[in-house]
């Protein structure tokens, strides 16, 4: 008889065990929800503070060539010097050619868009998710502009039109943070 009794009780212990901890996983659920939602009137509010239009760059400027060095007098435009003629305006200073890294990135599709960062706490939102057939552990590349700041990786929270993604801080460059409105492309190097 004593030893149904403590079969009895070590059940029942076991199965409130199993309901604290069936509830404890659904309040952790209902907490990442409101998280979620937050993060979602968040973007929505940033959204609509935000231009709807991105600003797009339509071609580069052409390089622009130094003058020979013989057609420039030697005091040309010194005010210091009467009777001398006003020099020209020298030309703007022309940008380094870009690099093949940089042609590569820059025709890279983006897949998405950072929506948000949360810097502190290693994470960012992307504007894909499922659509996008995104699953957890995928590697992609942060682009602004024509250079890389960093890279991410896929958690486990993916909804269908955005996801939470780890900030890969072994990649990240000293002094450059992921920042809403940068570029998701797929990975440069593996």
């Amino acid at each position: 008889m004593r030893l149904s009794h403590f079969a009895l009780a070590l059940t029942i212990i076991l199965l409130a065990i199993t309901g604290y901890l069936a509830w404890e996983a659904q309040e952790e659920a209902k907490g990442a929800r409101k998280e979620l939602e937050l993060v979602r009137r968040q973007q929505s509010a940033r959204e609509s503070v935000m231009p709807t239009k991105p600003i797009t760059v339509a071609s580069l400027p052409p390089e622009l060539s130094a003058p020979p060095a013989a057609s420039i007098p030697p005091l040309a435009g010194s005010a210091l010097m009467p009777g001398t003629p006003t020099a020209t305006p020298s030309p703007a200073p022309v940008a380094a050619p870009l690099t093949a890294l940089q042609k590569q990135l820059l025709g890279m599709p983006a897949v998405a868009k950072v929506t948000e960062v949360q810097k502190d706490q290693g994470f960012a939102v992307i504007s894909a998710g499922k659509d996008k057939q995104l699953t957890p552990g995928m590697k992609f590349d942060i682009r602004r502009g024509d250079g890389l700041v960093g890279r991410v990786i896929v958690g486990e929270t993916i909804d269908a039109a955005e996801s939470v993604v780890d900030i890969d801080s072994t990649v990240t460059l000293p002094g450059v943070s992921i920042e809403a409105g940068d570029e998701v492309i797929l990975p440069v190097r593996k």
